[in-house]
């Protein structure tokens, strides 16, 4: 894969929950925050969308493919599916 082409997984949860645990490499960017801070997300690069269960993520990358960003894609069932398959989460900051 081509760097660029490499998903940047964002996490649209609370802080108080991504410090519990995060999938390591997203960025934190909370549902509640994320009209005023899209433009800290690259437009050039496919955005990867989660949250606890699917709910906020849903919302986000309709809110994000309303602002322009053309590859946005969530993650099914969030982090709890993403730690079901076994992946890899981290915690703290």
């Amino acid at each position: 894969l081509h760097a660029a082409r490499t998903p940047l997984i964002v996490d649209v949860r609370t802080p108080s929950e991504r410090q519990a645990k995060h999938i390591e490499g997203s960025v934190g960017l909370p549902l509640s925050r994320l009209a005023e801070r899209k433009g800290e997300l690259p437009a050039d690069r496919p955005l990867l969308v989660h949250c606890a269960g699917g709910y906020r993520s849903s919302i986000a990358a309709s809110l994000l493919q309303q602002a322009g960003f053309a590859d946005v894609s969530e993650l099914a069932g969030g982090i709890a599916a993403w730690e079901a398959a076994g992946l890899p989460v981290g915690t703290g900051a």
